[in-house]
């Protein structure tokens, strides 16, 4: 099989719902062929989402509705300082193995902790990437016609009072920490996802080239005859 190569997608800030669209649009056009495997990295406003195993005793005191989506997981929340990770992936071209997808995801975000001098691990209890008892990073994704989306979200400046309205993934949410709490100084979120994205090259063998939303837009409205996206 030829090397395979696909997108990086870098967004800023958009709000989640839009991008959640973004995200369906892609996976519709990766069935179709008009678009290379994509990682997404992007910061959301503040919002609740709750994935297909959520318990709502879990967000049962949330003053605002959260938004219901077909990730894997339960609860858990977005914010300005996080950075937020979704794959687009065709799994038929990378063995139709979802748990080493989420291994693979993992994986880039313990190194590129290990890049700051945090050592995280894989939660074995729980899912996610842990530093020590505390939750730095939490996972969920979602396959659909064997074409992955959601991702990871992962606390760099993220203020983790706001985790306080609800239980994320069921657990105490004073259990969420940050790499701004670890070292005591905020980073760059399009510079860390540049070093992610570096770590996610060399676990999947795989070059993202860097593509922004309107070329995307544009490259794939000429091969599909007009895809909205």
């Amino acid at each position: 099989m030829d090397r395979l190569y696909g997108w990086h997608l870098h967004l800023g800030r958009v709000d989640y719902e839009r991008t959640l669209g973004w995200q369906h649009g892609l996976v519709r056009m990766r069935e179709q062929g008009f678009a290379r495997d994509t990682i997404i990295t992007v910061e959301h406003p503040p919002v609740i989402t709750v994935g297909k195993d959520g318990h709502k005793e879990n967000f049962a005191g949330l003053e605002t509705k959260p938004v219901f989506i077909e990730r894997g997981g339960d609860v858990t929340y977005h914010g300005p300082g996080q950075l937020v990770v979704y794959f687009i992936f065709n799994l038929t071209r990378r063995g139709r193995d979802l748990h080493k997808l989420m291994d693979d995801i993992q994986q880039g975000i313990i190194r590129t902790l290990a890049d700051l001098g945090i050592t995280a691990s894989k939660g074995t209890e729980n899912t996610g990437v842990w530093v020590g008892e505390e939750k730095i990073a939490s996972i969920g994704v979602a396959v659909k016609r064997w074409i992955s989306f959601h991702g990871a979200a992962i606390n760099l400046n993220t203020r983790l009072s706001d985790f306080g309205q609800i239980q994320p993934c069921g657990l105490n949410p004073g259990i969420m920490t940050s790499t701004e709490k670890l070292l005591g100084r905020q980073l760059d979120l399009a510079e860390t996802a540049t070093s992610l994205v570096a770590h996610y090259e060399a676990i999947f063998d795989t070059p993202f080239a860097p593509i922004d939303l309107e070329t995307l837009a544009e490259d794939v409205e000429s091969q599909s005859g007009g895809y909205e996206i």
